[in-house]
């Protein structure tokens, strides 16, 4: 579930629907506190250098005073905790600016006793400053919700090396392995128990700016880190929430590792990366699935509509749906190439038996890199279609074309 709306809002929404104490796992990647308002912005697609457009909303709001944030931050948490299972544990990301307020706050609404780990996330990477040590690392408090909680020690064991293995070289007399001497030279007998070593508190994962880059989010966080918090503390089939969804690094992880997952943000930039992310993954196994499903909770911002020029050709074994143009209008002012429409797009997607009710793409053209564009040319089997097909495209701002017709007839322009 995909839930575009204030995220005290959604959680209020999430309790008062039967999802109290059902979340087996929650990450968030609250505001920092950077002293930041950041103006929503986005690149036509296709040239890098295309100029940025202006999007008539602020993508992220993180001016805050310490009153202010932690109020704002105790409101969601204690809504958290009463989503949280009782086995359940809650990863809390921040940084130098906040990190001190908010293991106090954390304290104070699931206990000092509950604190399992402050886990350090180091990222080798970026600029080199010359007044102070260099700040390349973000703080994840783990906290669990009871006095039992889910934690997969052996799927994040650090393998041990072949110089660590080829230590082990004698056998007792059942058969196990062992070595006699250590890397400091003492004779010790040490067993060959597990194929690995526990996983430690500090973490060493880079930013993947290629994905950052891609995805044009600049908060986007490393798939690897979201692999390893939910491998670590969720089984296949758990539920996992994030309210601070920003790029959708937490559903994407959770549909790749077999997880459910409930993901929200305000920012309508947000919905869009997310969704356009998910839409590009391998649809789930299971016939019967849905998919995901957006929701709309309060009050949101919303980009302009688009129209759009479609032309479908019908033959007795084919139907070929040509776009020839689209416009919004939040993009008329935009200087640049505008004369291939496809610039201006980000993804086209078509369901070919519409059902009136649920839309339920099969054709989803959603080209992650930047300098890639859709085809605009899309051919059907003829026997695979409904009565109705509906065609939805959407641009860069987030703004939509929608579209529904019978697929019998004759050729039709819209």
């Amino acid at each position: 579930m995909l839930i575009h709306g204030e995220n005290l809002a959604a959680l209020t929404w999430l309790l008062a629907n039967g999802y109290r104490q059902r979340i087996n796992l929650i990450y968030i990647d609250p505001p920092f506190g950077a002293g930041i308002d950041r103006a929503r912005r986005t690149r036509l697609r296709g040239s890098a250098s295309a100029r940025l457009i202006a999007v008539p909303d602020v993508e992220y709001r993180d001016t805050w005073d310490d009153d202010a944030y932690l109020q704002f931050m105790y409101e969601r948490l204690i809504a958290l905790r009463d989503l949280l299972a009782d086995d359940g544990s809650i990863y809390l990301h921040c940084d130098f600016r906040k990190a001190h307020l908010l293991r106090c706050l954390m304290d104070e609404v699931f206990g000092a006793e509950r604190m399992l780990n402050e886990i350090i996330w180091f990222y080798p990477s970026g600029g080199d400053g010359e007044r102070q040590f260099n700040r390349k690392h973000d703080t994840i408090l783990l906290y669990a919700r009871g006095d039992r909680w889910t934690f997969n020690y052996d799927q994040v064991l650090i393998p041990y090396t072949p110089q660590q293995l080829a230590r082990f070289r004698q056998t007792d007399e059942h058969g196990r392995y062992y070595w006699n001497v250590n890397p400091r030279g003492e004779r010790v007998k040490t067993y060959l128990r597990k194929p690995g070593i526990g996983a430690y508190d500090v973490w060493t994962i880079p930013i993947d700016a290629a994905l950052v880059r891609d995805l044009g989010y600049p908060t986007t966080k490393p798939l690897a880190l979201l692999d390893r918090i939910v491998r670590a503390s969720s089984r296949p089939g758990d539920l996992v929430l994030d309210c601070f969804a920003g790029s959708g690094t937490t559903a994407v992880v959770a549909q790749q590792l077999g997880r459910r997952w409930i993901a929200c943000d305000v920012n309508p930039g947000a919905i869009q990366v997310t969704a356009r992310r998910l839409r590009r993954m391998p649809q789930p196994c299971d016939p019967a699935s849905e998919g995901f499903t957006i929701i709309q909770i309060g009050a949101t911002t919303s980009a302009p509509r688009g129209e759009a020029t479609i032309r479908i050709v019908r033959t007795d074994a084919q139907i070929t749906i040509t776009i020839e143009g689209y416009v919004n209008p939040a993009l008329t002012t935009v200087s640049g190439d505008l004369n291939d429409w496809r610039c201006m797009v980000d993804e086209i997607l078509i369901d070919p038996a519409y059902d009136g009710r649920l839309f339920r793409p099969t054709i989803v053209d959603a080209p992650q890199r930047r300098s890639a564009l859709v085809s605009g040319v899309y051919t059907l089997d003829r026997h695979a279609t409904g009565a109705l097909l509906a065609v939805k495209i959407i641009d860069v701002t987030g703004g939509e074309a929608w579209m529904v017709m019978p697929t019998d007839g004759e050729t039709l322009t819209f």
